[in-house]
């Protein structure tokens, strides 16, 4: 990948060269309002023209990623609240103390319903069922 990136920033320079010698006449850029008028060699119009141009793009691409960053960043906050919470229950479980809220092991009211969840998670563990009442 070195490689590559470099061969192409070398054929980026010769190009770039070719385009500085083959083009070295001035050109004069004037902006319609204003009376003054801009007069540099092509190849420096060029390279000033694309410069505005990535300048512009990466602005526009910077505010339109505040979205993403903020969201990010909200993300992050709330990452780091749960963690705390993790801690703080972590701790509470190796005291021995149950967490605030929770309620013991509830267990089944009726057998059938969790013969039926356990026939729904593994059909060929759980035995055919009577239809009888």
């Amino acid at each position: 990948m070195k490689i590559l990136s470099r061969t192409l920033l070398l054929a980026f320079l010769v190009f770039w060269a070719l385009v500085a010698l083959s083009n070295h006449e001035p050109v004069a850029i004037g902006l319609w309002p204003f009376a003054q008028r801009i007069e540099l060699p092509a190849f420096l119009m060029i390279a000033l023209l694309l410069l505005v141009g990535v300048l512009a793009g990466l602005v526009i691409g910077w505010f339109g990623a505040h979205r993403h960053r903020a969201l990010a960043r909200h993300r992050g906050a709330e990452m780091d609240r749960l963690e705390r919470e993790i801690v703080k229950l972590k701790a509470r479980v190796a005291e021995g103390a149950a967490p605030a809220g929770s309620v013991g092991a509830v267990a089944p009211a009726d057998g059938r319903a969790f013969a039926r969840q356990q026939a729904l998670v593994d059909p060929d563990s759980v035995e055919p069922a009577s239809r009888s009442r």
